[in-house]
């Protein structure tokens, strides 16, 4: 029998992973596999998973906070420490002390799986699948030879691109370029990126995208003179929805003649900054209407474009990965303005489904991509979007395909 071992950070534990709530369906279509939900990390609030799925408790017991000095004395005594220490050195304080965090929750992990595996029924065939490319897959690598076990691990964005990590430091990673079977990444720049940036072999970095379910929803366009756009995200700093606001505001007072109905989707700690500044900048235009509606779970965001016409969808953030909401809007038909950051720019092909825009995205770039009022509202144009999603972002497709592909690395 194959056995799964999905070593989460949280899931199904809530705490972000929000994918591999889709993902975790899949699974169930296969009756010759054992799935095992491992989560580093856990909390009193569970989401539910599929009966054929179980869920350990196993690190609910293993505490590294409270031996933290232990286990970074205990890293000494692993040669991947000295590697990385002399391959840095001189380094800085500031990185020092990260290095030693990093250090110390590589023993603890390497520590915990291997109390972990010998526990475990070694008559399966089993493959450990990381869904984050840190200390604790590291570990499960410093494992691998001494037990022969399947390994592979997703990769995303904080566990992949230095610059977005603290003094553009990432510990370790350049000791753990081999040891396991794949390394799967969700853009196609990532595997550029890996082989460049830490010397990854290309045989092991495997493009294995992420997606969302295909609701089979086609939204339609507005009527003319009207543009409906939608925005999907956090009220926080780095998403610059008053960028929205003040672009809104530069548009309407040039094309009085259309109505521009903007609905903003997600709750956060700038909700009320964010709608005292529509207030200020968008209430004396007439032919402007918003509407804040705070948080909707996944099936209320499909209701929603189910039950209303939408133009656009808009995505101003400064920093992205590979954004759900650009996909859910794309399985609905919908086309897409947002900026060249994170992963986007697979996901935006500039003028088939969308605007792509520069990475810094200005109020007046902004406003002048919405004043294609045709583009939006033309079929083949949403058509193209809906093409992006089935080829790129169909959960059925990807997640089939990476299931069957990590049941064969069961050893």
């Amino acid at each position: 029998m194959k056995h799964i071992f999905i070593v989460t950070s949280h899931f199904p534990y809530c705490g972000g992973e929000q994918f591999l709530e889709t993902e975790i369906d899949y699974y169930c279509r296969y009756h010759n596999v054992k799935v095992t939900l491992l989560p580093l990390h856990t909390n009193k609030e569970m989401r539910e998973v599929p009966s054929c799925v179980r869920v350990s408790d196993f690190f609910n017991n293993q505490k590294w906070e409270e031996q933290k000095m232990f286990y970074t004395a205990k890293a000494f005594s692993l040669q991947y420490i000295y590697r990385e220490l002399f391959s840095r050195f001189p380094i800085q304080p500031k990185k020092f002390k990260i290095f030693l965090a990093s250090a110390s929750l590589l023993a603890f992990y390497r520590s915990a799986f291997e109390q972990f595996i010998q526990q475990i029924d070694q008559t399966d065939d089993i493959v450990f699948y990381t869904y984050w490319h840190n200390e604790a897959t590291y570990a499960l690598q410093s494992l691998k030879g001494k037990y022969g076990f399947g390994l592979v691990s997703r990769i995303h964005r904080y566990d992949l691109y230095e610059e977005v990590r603290p003094y553009g430091y990432m510990p370790m990673k350049r000791q753990f370029t081999q040891q396991m079977d794949a390394l799967y990444t969700i853009t196609e720049s990532a595997n550029d990126y890996l082989k460049r940036t830490y010397g990854f072999n290309q045989d092991i970095s495997v493009l294995s995208r992420l997606g969302v379910a295909d609701h089979t929803i086609c939204t339609m366009p507005t009527d003319k003179n009207v543009l409906h756009l939608v925005s999907c995200s956090f009220l926080t700093e780095v998403k610059q929805v008053d960028k929205i606001i003040k672009s809104l505001k530069i548009i309407a007072s040039r094309m009085k003649g259309v109505t521009f109905s903007w609905t903003h989707i997600g709750d956060g700690i700038l909700y009320d900054d964010l709608l005292l500044l529509a207030e200020n900048e968008l209430s004396n235009l007439e032919n402007v209407k918003y509407d804040f509606v705070g948080n909707y779970a996944n099936d209320e965001v499909y209701e929603f474009y189910a039950k209303n016409k939408v133009d656009v969808f808009l995505n101003v953030s400064l920093s992205e990965g590979v954004p759900v909401s650009i996909m859910e809007a794309m399985s609905c038909h919908i086309p897409i303005v947002a900026p060249n950051v994170g992963g986007i720019k697979d996901m935006v092909l500039n003028g088939y489904n969308g605007f792509l825009l520069s990475n810094e995205c200005s109020v007046n770039e902004i406003a002048a991509s919405l004043k294609n009022m045709d583009f939006f509202k033309n079929k083949e144009i949403r058509e193209n979007a809906y093409k992006v999603f089935l080829e790129k972002y169909d959960a059925k497709r990807n997640y089939t395909e990476f299931i069957e592909n990590i049941m064969s690395m069961a050893k």
